[in-house]
Parts: structure tokens; sequence; C-alpha cells
């Protein structure tokens, strides 16, 4: 039964609007809970006669079902791409409500409410729309995503199998500590946003129209993020709890004086809070000392070379991570756990038992906006803004705090601050100038002038350390000494060593670092147009900007060319000449054919991938060729290119650079469609498409050679020849030779296909199945000898089937199966390796061998196609059953 008289009583009542809204609201959830729970078993009721509110119509529906979700291979890639699951789901819901013809004195004409995705599904959004005629507008909309992201190649350092550190003496151990390999990407994260937008208009045909609008973004979820060597000098694995929101104020008012003519004022206030805060990656803790306390090796996650073994011969050295002369016994560093469970680490060593960092910000980007637009003057039309921004950034307690073991360190704490100003100012303006009935000429300016200054500052640091003697130093002394630096001023107990430096890459402790970073774009375009016939429209623009971009550090200027040698600090500005010749052509009633090419060239590139030279084709076609029948054809074309030097990027760098860089993009799209629809029986949807993205530079490489357990090498990739950009220096070695000059580069060509085909026998029946694939056949220069092509060689298919049965009017059920199909290419990595860990210095080459005839190489036999990391292909049915009922 449907009974809706209540309604109809309140719109006679007249009641306020917030009781309306409510009502509202109320009565939606209600007719869904009705919805789910009419038994279809019981008997029927007595039809009742259905009542609506006095001069509307109302119409809803609701869609239930759920889905059925079986996969194999990758589960974490088939979330990362996927990441739909086994449930029950509201489908959609919708309500619609409509004043009749004549309806008067009403709160509202029209609205619609619709609602999809709940229940469990990773993307789910409601949206809500009603107006009241000319006197007001309001939208509404509230979104959920779910977003799960691991591909585990990402920044993954590779790190093969079968290395291990000893459990008891080095020399007669009695079992192995498996050297984790990182099997998840150090980026992997497991989000969620939501994101609340709402829009009224007051008196939208009115001379003077308000708006108002809110949003609200709320980004938050557990994440992965590699820390940089600023844990105690390691590179460990944090854990980010990520908590981020933003709300959005706009105010505007719309004054239209005359007819063709709209001056508007807007006031945006945007707030952004940053809450993130950093701890120890949960996976790491895996040992622990001999209290039970559960601490982390304090090693980097992406070292090659076990803890407890020399990086240079690769033999046992429990100096290279403990307090030896304080160890239990110098040639034990773990220790089985009699009662069982993790390894007990010796007192001596350096671990990681807790970390944290937090760095609150806020900021608030305040920009008041005055915008024209007129075509009141014969033959004239121009538009326009005037914008201005005064924002303000600002962290204010930036706290930082590492405990564990890191030779006689057992506690060290950062404190500081930083804030930053940006202020922009900018405008634009337009004209059209229709000189005759078939020409016209348009002008346009754009103006944007950014400044944004900003320091950071440690105002304390405090160390808690451990005598520095033989047998002392070890976590579990309790003979500390505390050593606190406030603003450069160190409380000193005795035997206390002042601590002035800071976090890697900071300041010193009571000290600054300031920052710069502004730009001003000036651009120019203008545009002639010819109508040459009622087929035929051609336009020429010519297109001037100038780019100045300055930077600044410390108390290095930002406003002068940049210095000889200074890559940090000074000015660059870029000149951009360009034109763009663009036709549409209509040459006959059936088909329609347009396109543009389009030049520039820039006088200087800020970095040296910046392009100097730009070329862009377009052309679409369409043509239909019957009422029912319709081809499509699209075409585009970007290059960019820059074949200077390195160091002529920045007129004061003279760096030496081994040849010109030649960096080149391109971007190519080639893409067919044809729709064939004869009636309303069946149907035929076919396209393909064949995109091309390219990337290259002449570079140099480090290709260094390591050491691993026993004396083995880890080799490094190296060009065919082994030739070197210049020759080993002392003090250098291995570790830091390039190879090269050699081209970088990375080709990705993607085909793409899908065909559906629909078929409907009776009008109550309606079908549809077809095939999507898309294919990656890349390539790329590999620098790591452990590397793969990972998804730049790979298939994506997902075949597919619905089918829907109106079994009675406003009664449908419906099925929806697809199958999800990925899978990466075959081998793939270096071809050549150096094997030679230490080259003699002036050494112009290195000694190269084939990487398939070296162990612990993506080349090497017995390695898995998908690297020294999990597998990532994956196979999944899904099938959505479900049913629409509207009434």
């Amino acid at each position: 039964m449907k009974n809706v008289g209540w309604f109809s009583r309140l719109l006679n009542q007249q009641p306020s609007f917030a009781m309306f809204l409510g009502m509202l609201v109320a009565m939606f959830l209600a007719a869904a809970c009705i919805a789910v729970a009419q038994n279809p078993a019981a008997p029927a009721a007595p039809e009742a006669q259905m009542s609506v509110p006095t001069g509307y119509s109302i119409h809803e529906s609701i869609d239930l079902g759920g889905r059925m979700v079986g996969t194999s291979g990758s589960g974490a890639m088939y979330d990362t791409m996927v990441n739909l699951h086994t449930g029950p789901r509201v489908l959609g819901e919708t309500f619609q409500l409509h004043a009749l013809p004549g309806t008067k004195k009403t709160p509202l004409d029209d609205m619609q409410v619709f609602a999809s995705g709940f229940g469990g599904d990773p993307f789910s959004f409601a949206k809500m729309d009603f107006s009241k005629g000319k006197y007001y507008e309001f939208s509404g909309i509230f979104r959920r995503d779910r977003q799960y992201f691991d591909y585990d190649l990402l920044s993954n350092p590779g790190i093969p199998g079968g290395y291990s550190i000893p459990i008891g003496p080095s020399t007669a151990p009695t079992g192995s500590y498996a050297w984790p390999q990182a099997t998840q990407s150090p980026f992997m994260y497991n989000t969620v946003r939501r994101m609340t937008d709402t829009n009224l208009t007051v008196l939208p045909v009115s001379t003077f129209t308000f708006r108002f609008a809110y949003v609200k973004n709320i980004f938050q979820g557990p994440s992965l993020s590699p820390s940089g060597n600023s844990v105690a000098g390691q590179e460990i694995l944090l854990q980010e709890f990520q908590r981020n929101s933003a709300d959005d104020f706009t105010g505007a008012v719309d004054w239209k004086p005359v007819q063709g003519t709209k001056l508007t004022f807007e006031e945006q206030v945007d707030h952004y809070k940053g809450d993130s805060y950093f701890t120890m990656a949960p996976q790491f803790l895996n040992v622990q000392e001999a209290n039970g306390t559960k601490v982390s090796l304090l090693d980097s996650f992406q070292q090659f070379v076990p803890y407890g073994y020399s990086t240079s011969t690769g033999a046992f050295s429990a100096a290279s991570n403990c307090n030896a002369t304080s160890m239990g016994n110098s040639s034990t560093i773990l220790y089985a756990n009699p009662n069982g469970g993790l390894p007990i680490v010796d007192p001596a060593c350096n671990v990681i038992s807790s970390y944290s960092r937090s760095q609150p910000t806020r900021e608030i980007f305040p920009t008041e906006i005055l915008r024209f637009q007129s075509s009141s003057i014969r033959n004239l039309s121009m538009n326009g803004n005037i914008r201005y921004t005064d924002a303000n950034m600002n962290l204010a307690n930036y706290y930082e705090q590492f405990q564990g073991l890191q030779g006689a360190n057992r506690s060290i704490a950062y404190g500081g601050y930083a804030n930053a100003k940006r202020e922009v100012m900018a405008f634009d303006y337009g004209v059209v100038w229709q000189a005759t009935k078939t020409v016209s000429l348009e002008e346009q300016v754009n103006y944007n002038n950014a400044h944004q200054p900003g320091v950071a500052g440690l105002t304390s640091g405090t160390t808690v350390t451990v005598p520095t003697t033989a047998g002392q130093e070890t976590i579990n002394n309790t003979n500390l000494t505390t050593c606190t630096t406030i603003n450069s001023t160190t409380t000193s107990p005795a035997g206390c060593k002042p601590t002035t430096s800071g976090v890697t890459g900071g300041p010193a402790i009571g000290g600054t670092q300031a920052g710069y970073f502004g730009q001003m774009f000036t651009t120019n375009n203008f545009t002639i147009s010819w109508d040459a016939t009622p087929r035929s429209t051609f336009s020429l623009t010519y297109r001037y900007q100038d780019h100045l971009i300055s930077e600044g550090q410390g108390t290095a200027p930002h406003n002068i060319p940049v210095p000889l040698n200074n890559t940090t600090s000074g000015e660059v500005t870029i000149h951009e000449n360009g034109g763009v010749f663009t036709a549409a052509l209509h040459p006959s009633s059936n088909w329609d054919l347009n396109g543009s090419a389009e030049l520039m060239y820039n006088d200087n590139a800020f970095t040296p991938m910046g392009f100097r030279q730009l070329q862009h084709f377009r052309v679409h076609t369409i043509y239909r060729a019957k009422s029912w029948a319709t081809v499509s054809g699209a075409f585009n074309d970007l290059e960019r290119h820059n074949n200077t030097s390195n160091n002529q990027n920045f007129p004061g760098n003279t760096t030496a650079y081994f040849g010109p860089l030649n960096h080149v993009d391109h971007s190519r799209v080639v893409s067919l469609g044809t729709e064939l629809f004869p009636n309303e029986r069946y149907g035929l949807d076919l396209n393909y498409s064949y995109s091309d993205v390219y990337m290259a530079d002449n570079t140099c490489f480090q290709g260094a050679a390591g050491v691993m357990p026993g004396g083995t090498v880890a080799p490094g990739a190296a060009v065919q020849g082994g030739t070197l950009c210049g020759a080993v220096s002392a003090g250098h070695g291995a570790n830091n030779v390039l190879f090269g000059p050699v081209r970088d580069f990375m080709d990705a060509p993607t085909q793409y296909a899908s065909a559906a085909f629909m078929y409907s026998p009776v009008k109550q029946v309606h079908s549809n199945f077809g095939y999507r694939i898309t294919s990656v056949n890349g390539s790329r220069l590999f620098t790591d000898a452990s590397d793969v092509n990972g998804s730049l060689v790979n298939t994506y298919q997902s075949p597919y089937l619905n089918f829907s049965w109106e079994s009675r009017p406003g009664l449908i059920w419906k099925a929806d199966y697809n199958f999800f199909d990925y899978g990466e290419g075959g081998r793939s990595g270096a071809q050549y390796c150096n094997a030679n860990p230490a080259l003699a210095v002036g050494s112009t080459s290195a000694p190269v061998v084939p990487c398939s005839s070296v162990a612990n190489t993506a080349m090497s036999p017995g390695t898995p196609v998908y690297g020294f990391t999990a597998p990532r292909e994956f196979h999944a049915n899904n099938l959505t059953l479900g049913v629409h009922y509207q009434f």
C-alpha cells in the first residue's frame, strides 16, 4: 500500500522550510524500508487508493540485489583495479516529485533524489535537487570513494630471496632469520574519500541573483610511506594514518543591469586541515629484545645486504650494525627464543622500537573574484575577471621522535615549525568583434603573478644517550644522559654533547631555513576567423607568452638571473611564440570534419626535459551513412622536443654534460568507432583505438655492482661495451660509476578494442553482451638489473553480459556478468650487467656480462617473470543479480 496523504496535509499547512526538508528525508528512508520489507509470499493486501500531495505527481523506484564474486590470483591487484566484492547491495534508488501545471503556493515545483552503490560497493553517491521556479534552485550531492592501491612494483627495491641472518653464532648457526623482501608497494594505501557538495541559487532570473555553495572533502585511511634517510640515518617503512580535510565556502552576487550584461562579485574561502601522522610500519617489528619488546632491526628496508654483513666485503661483521665491544658474543646477533616466537636480538645492536611524527598543517585561501560578461553592444562581446588571493599556511608544531638504539643514542626527538604565504594577482580579458558577416577578430589576454615565500625552523632537539664505553652501549643501560638544545641553547649535564644538527634536509636547531617560489605568466592570443562558405570556417591564432620562474633558498637572492653554477636560486625567463590553425568543414549534410595544427617555440626550458619545440595536430570526423549508421574517427598527435645541451637550460650553469640532451616525447592516439542500430531490436557498437606514449633523453646512469653475503655479487645494470661517462675518480669506486651516454627511453604502445551487441526480441526483454580488451606492448631502458617491465607489457580483458526482463509494468529482473582477466608480459630486465664490485681509479669502462648469466637479475634463469615481488595476475568472475521496482 502506498499512502502519502500526510505529505499532502504538510504542503497545505505551509510548514517551515527546515521541517519540510526533514519530512522529505524521513519519507525517502521510510519508502526504501517498506520496499525492502515486502514479502512476495504473503497474501496480497487489498488494493488501496494511492494518494499524493495535492497538485503533485510522484514517482519512485528502487533497485535491490547483490554481487557474487569469485577471484583467483593476486587479490591486491584485483582490489587495486576492480575492488568489487560479494554481498547484498542497494543498486539504486530514485524519488521524483513534480508540481502539476497550474499548481501554486507550494514550497517547491520539482524535486529529484537519486542514490546508488550503498551496501558495500567502493563507490556510492546520493544526489538531491529541488527548485521553486524563479525563487530558488538547490543541488546537493554526497560521494564516497574507497580507494585501495598496492601495485607492488612501485618503488619496490626488488630484493632477491634467499638471504638471511644467522640465529646463533655465525660460524655455527642454529637457525636463520630470512632477510625480508618487500612484497608490497612502499606506497600502498587503503583510503576513503567523502565528498559533500551543496549549491543554492536565490532569485536565478532576477536582476540580482545570489549564489551560495559549501563543499566538504575528507580523505582518510592507512597507507605506507618510505621515510627517506631521516630516521636515525636510515630509510625505514612508515605507516601513515592520513586524515586530511577541506572546507570550501563560496558566496556570490550577480547583477544584470541590462540585457546581455552581467557583473559578478564572488568570495571563495578554502580551509585545509592536514592531520596525518606517521608511525613505524608494524610488519617490520619482527624481532624482540630479551624482555619481550618487539623491535625492528635498524637498517634500510631497501638494503640488499642483510643486517650484520659488510657492504664492502660481504662478510659477516657485527660491527656494521652493532656496538661490537658491548655485545655478549661478537659473532652472534640473533639468539633463538627458548619459548618460541620471534628471535632475540643482542641488546648492543641497532634497533628501532618506536617512531612517531606529527605535522598538523592548516591552510586558508581566501580569494576575491570580480567577473563581467557582456554582449549588449552590437557585434561586440567580451568577458573577463580579476582575482586576488592572500593565503596563509601554518605548521605550528612539528614533532618527531625515534626510540631504540643507534650507536649510543637511545632516543632522538625534534620540535619545529613552518609557515608560508601565497599571494596571487591575476586577470583574464577576452573580446570578440564581428567585423563583417564572415570575419571576426578575437583578442585574449591572461595575466597571473604568484609569490610564495616560506620559512621553517627547528626549535628544539633532544637526545638520550648511553655511555660510550665497552660493555655499556646497550639498549638495557639505565645510566642515561639527556641533552636538550632549545633555540641554540644547550642544557648540558656532565658528559652531554650538544646537539645542533637537525633532521635530514632541514635547518640546524635554533636556525631557520627560508625558501621562495614565484612565477608570472603573461599570455596574449590574437585570432582571426573567417566563414569562407556556409559549410567551412577557418581561423588563425598567434600566441605569445612570457613565463618568469623565480626560486630562492636560504639567503640567496631569487630576483636575479641564475648565478654561475647555481641551480637552486635565481630567475629563469621563457618566451614562447606560436600559432594555431583551425578548420571546421561540413562537406555534406551527413559529414562533419574539423581539425587544428599548433606549432610552438620556447627560447628556454626550466628543466632538462622541458620542451623547446611543440607540434600538436588534431583531426576529428563523423559520418552518418544512414540515420541508424554512424562512423567516427579521431587523430591526435602531440610532439615536444628539446635538442639543446643540458647546461643551456640554465644560462649560469656550466656543469659539464656529455653530449646534447636530445629530449623528445610524443603522445599519439588514433581511434575509430561505428554504431549500427537499424531498429529497436538489435544494434552493434564497435570501437578501436591505438595510442603510443613515448619519451627519450640522452643520459648517464649509475650501474654499481654490490657485494652480497659470501662474497657473491649483486650486479648493476650496464651498457653494451661497458663505456663510462668519465673516468672513475679516487674515493668514489664502483658505487659512483656512471654508464653511458645512452638513450634512456620508455615506450608504451597500447591497443584498445571493444565490441557490444544489443538484442531485444520483445520490448520486455533486453540484453547486451560484448568484449573489451586493452593490450600494452611497451619497452624501456633498464638501469636496475632486478627490474622488470611490469604493467608496461600487459593484457586486461573483460567480456560481459547483462540481461533484463520486465515481468510486469514496474517490475524488472536484472542480471549482469563480468569477467576480469589481467596478466603481465614475459621476461624483461637489463640485458647487460656490471659484475665488478670495485673498479680501479681512472677506469673509463667496466667489464660487462649478459645479465642472464648472473644470479639475482631479472634475466637470470629461474627468476619469476613478475620479478622479486608478489605476482600481479588475477582472474575474477563477477555476477550481479537485482530487481528494479518502480511505484
